[in-house]
């Protein structure tokens, strides 16, 4: 039995193909990853989306067409797509990920890692909206230059968010430097977009010897998904040397420990937070029927 999920998609054939497009796709309880390569001008469309969606154009520009706005996005950039119908076009070859939540049905068996989520788990918090943006829903475009570097580059919307360093690194991480840390009721879902890592996971021992598990050290390489769960202890140790090498962590729901450290949330002004805290599920012990993908858990039920 493994402790975290991985999902090697180098040298993979892909999952799906739509015109000079070829997408892979990656599922998590409340999230759904997909990685793109294409040729300028393939299309990745969306029919009807139904809340926004992460598209992150680290290294290839592209053009997005959602809610009667077109935005053309430059290379090292992230975008919001507001829901309904959308347009992902490449503008030079090259690759793309997009990050959707579970909130989309037809999402939730595209991934050939579905059957991992046959059963929604135990302990991990489900999808609610934050607040209204007030703004309302536009294509909104981040420039990760525009955040110096050393800051968070962390954003959100009103159902996900995602967090990671700009500008890439091009040297290992220290081995005195690690950050290994455990998630009360979330998952996280790190995309590994550039270089080779070695994703450590470790679950802290029960009463029970019976439910030991050895530590994991698992090499991801680029363009690969790791997937830690709740409440695995994880770090993600970047090995590549001479040319970057870097991750993406995407979230849903959205976390409110991060949202609420000042600084913290790049686009935080846009996005109002709820009113309290979300209840922790941590401890809840109910597993959810394939059914019931979104988990409307009850709060009623806990260990």
């Amino acid at each position: 039995m493994s402790i975290g999920s991985y999902a090697h998609l180098q040298g993979t054939p892909p999952h799906e193909t739509e015109g000079s497009a070829s997408t892979w796709w990656v599922r998590a309880a409340n999230m759904i990853s997909a990685y793109s390569e294409g040729e300028a001008g393939a299309q990745l469309r969306r029919a009807d989306n139904a809340d926004e969606y992460f598209v992150w154009a680290l290294f290839t520009p592209c053009q997005v067409t959602a809610g009667g706005q077109t935005a053309d996005v430059p290379a090292g950039s992230v975008v919001i797509v507001p829901p309904g119908e959308s347009t992902v076009r490449f503008t030079e070859a090259g690759s793309l990920w997009r990050g959707f939540t579970s909130l989309n049905a037809d999402l939730l068996t595209v991934a050939p890692n579905s059957h991992e989520y046959a059963h929604y788990p135990a302990g991990v918090a489900p999808v609610e909206p934050w607040p209204m943006p007030p703004g309302g829903y536009q294509i909104r475009v981040y420039n990760l230059d525009d955040t110096p570097a050393g800051k968070p580059h962390c954003y959100v919307h009103r159902t996900a968010m995602t967090n990671f360093p700009w500008p890439v690194a091009t040297r290992p991480r220290r081995t005195d430097a690690m950050s290994p840390h455990t998630h009360e009721d979330f998952e996280q879902v790190s995309i590994i977009h550039s270089g080779t890592m070695v994703h450590h996971m470790r679950r802290a021992w029960s009463r029970n010897l019976n439910e030991w598990l050895p530590d994991e050290h698992v090499i991801v390489t680029a363009p690969a998904i790791a997937i830690s769960k709740p409440p695995d202890i994880h770090t993600t140790q970047a090995v590549t040397a001479g040319e970057r090498v870097g991750l993406i962590d995407f979230f849903a729901p959205v976390r409110w420990d991060f949202s609420n450290i000042d600084g913290m949330v790049v686009n935080r002004g846009e996005y109002p937070m709820l009113a309290e805290k979300p209840p922790s599920y941590a401890g809840v012990t109910t597993v959810y029927a394939p059914d019931d993908p979104r988990a409307a858990l009850n709060r009623t039920q806990r260990a």
